[in-house]
């Protein structure tokens, strides 16, 4: 097969400052001050996009960029520390630096596409299981990061990007090296290959702070336990999912009745001896009933839902109504208690009057005072919602930021309470809208504070009395700050003056955000 990969226009002559000898070009990367990320990055950036676009053979063109990587893992590592796993929208710093990581991933990923074309191009390939396999491998490993960076900031795979990383797949498949790769880090093409795919299948805009760097790591833990097959023969069915090599999509859960990808050469992904070999771990180590428990969101608990999504993809338990209306939203659990405060001290007799004088009022109450708007309010739309849930949409700007694994306050047309939700799955749209699925927890809250009676803690903490939303448990339930619970650890509750001392029972929740636990009196 031919392949066909986008790679910039290589016609300008090479910049007077860019140096070609390796020696010298080793120097001046090793002399960048990488305590300056922001300045390093734009000097390394500037360095790539005028190699790639310069007459330059690829070979001598991969020389220099295998002098420069060691500086860029260690520009990209900084880069991620600044923007990953932050809310949406992005601010400024985290943007910038989002920006430049991933110009630094596309501009090494061209450069071993380059070279890839080349020797790909050429009439008759001497060597090709040689030559071929790394190029090919460190495109689909920048591809990786790319990914891994979008997931990261639940931002869209850019178009493209599955479409060459199954182009180069199934071109190393054909000529049969999908087992070659790197012969440093002993990984192959393959594995990088299936990485992206069982990533991809792992819900990753559901995935909370730091989860998506932890599925890498069991994945890289359980190499060669994923098969790639071209016909379903002698597997189950229920466990496998199917991608084209020859589309620009994810993989996809293989289900009667579901369309598949757009393509004509299709794979089916069979993770079962995977699924199995996790199964067996989480057995080991005790912890046969986390799949039903969200308690900790520790590396246990991932695997769990791993399995769940790996082995027996779930099915929605609430149907969905299509909605047309707005909420108000608050995000985080101080704006939570400051809106309920708020919320409490409205008087429902004011608009009975104001509706008696023929006066309009809204619908929808979103308070517009300068305090208000410097906490962070505002409306989103409804898509749908469920029992338990809502899907909601915003374009671009906004003053909420929002992550998944982050309680929000939701207040719906009419309503005089906030109901407390968690964002459950978080996506960024074309220009810069969100959509984002939050479940309800709560259909009422009650701003206090909690203050341990014991420990390095010597100030109150923001917290929330909530009610169950399905009336499922009568015992009293927190939602506070993370780190906060302790089993049986004692608190001081302050509500509004009414002091009471408690003893925390049971993990209800926890995720970077936020602790969800019941109490009892001490």
């Amino acid at each position: 097969m031919a392949l066909s990969l986008s790679v910039p226009v290589s016609t300008r002559s090479l910049p007077k400052e860019i140096e070609t000898n390796l020696k010298k070009a080793r120097i001046w990367v090793e002399s960048l001050p990488l305590t300056k990320t922001i300045e390093s990055a734009n000097s390394m950036i500037y360095m790539l996009e005028s190699i790639n676009r310069s007459k330059l053979a690829a070979e001598e063109r991969i020389e220099l960029v295998n002098i420069y990587r060691p500086v860029i893992t260690v520009l990209l590592d900084e880069l991620e520390a600044i923007y990953a796993y932050s809310a949406l929208p992005l601010p400024q710093k985290q943007l910038n630096a989002f920006e430049l990581s991933n110009r630094l991933l596309s501009e090494c990923g061209y450069a071993y596409k380059m070279l890839v074309l080349e020797k790909t191009g050429k009439m008759i390939m001497f060597n090709a299981k040689k030559n071929l396999p790394l190029p090919i491998y460190r495109t689909l490993f920048y591809f990786r990061e790319l990914m891994l960076q979008c997931y990261k900031t639940y931002h869209p795979v850019p178009p493209g990007v599955w479409q060459e990383t199954h182009a180069l797949y199934h071109y190393a498949e054909e000529q049969g090296f999908v087992g070659e790769g790197d012969a440093e880090t002993k990984a192959t093409i393959l594995d990088v290959y299936v990485d992206m795919l069982m990533l991809a299948l792992a819900d990753p805009y559901r995935l909370m702070y730091k989860e998506v760097d932890r599925v890498v790591e069991v994945l890289s833990q359980n190499r060669g336990f994923v098969n790639i097959l071209s016909s379903a023969e002698g597997v189950n069915p229920q466990r496998l999912f199917v991608t084209a090599l020859d589309g620009d999509q994810a993989p996809k859960v293989l289900i009667q009745g579901n369309q598949p990808p757009a393509g004509q050469v299709l794979r089916l992904i069979d993770p079962t001896r995977l699924v199995d070999r996790l199964s067996q771990k989480l057995k080991a180590a005790g912890n046969v009933n986390s799949a039903k428990s969200r308690a900790t969101h520790d590396l246990n608990d991932l695997i769990a839902r791993l399995l769940r999504l790996w082995g027996d993809p779930p099915k929605r338990q609430f149907r969905r109504n299509p909605a047309d209306s707005g909420v108000a939203l608050c995000s985080g659990i101080k704006a939570i208690s400051y809106f309920a405060e708020l919320a409490a001290t409205e008087n429902p007799e004011a608009d009975a009057e104001a509706i008696r004088e023929g006066r309009t009022i809204p619908l929808l109450k979103i308070p517009q005072d300068p305090m208000s708007q410097m906490i962070g309010v505002e409306e989103w739309q409804v898509l749908n919602q469920s029992a338990n849930g809502v899907r909601l949409h915003r374009e671009s700007g906004g003053n909420v930021g929002v992550t998944v694994g982050e309680a929000v306050g939701v207040r719906f047309v009419g309503g005089r309470s906030w109901n407390v939700g968690v964002v459950r799955w978080l996506t960024l749209l074309e220009g810069n809208a969100l959509e984002f699925g939050v479940e309800l927890i709560s259909p009422t809250a009650h701003s206090i504070t909690i203050e341990p009676t014991m420990g390095n803690v010597s100030k109150p903490v923001p917290a929330l009395l909530i009610a169950p939303l399905m009336g499922e448990s009568a015992a009293d339930t927190v939602l506070t700050t993370a780190e906060v619970f302790s089993d049986l650890r004692e608190f001081e509750l302050n509500d509004a003056g009414d002091l009471s001392h408690v003893r925390a029972t049971t993990l209800i929740e926890r995720t970077s955000r936020f602790d969800l636990f019941q109490f009892q009196a001490s």
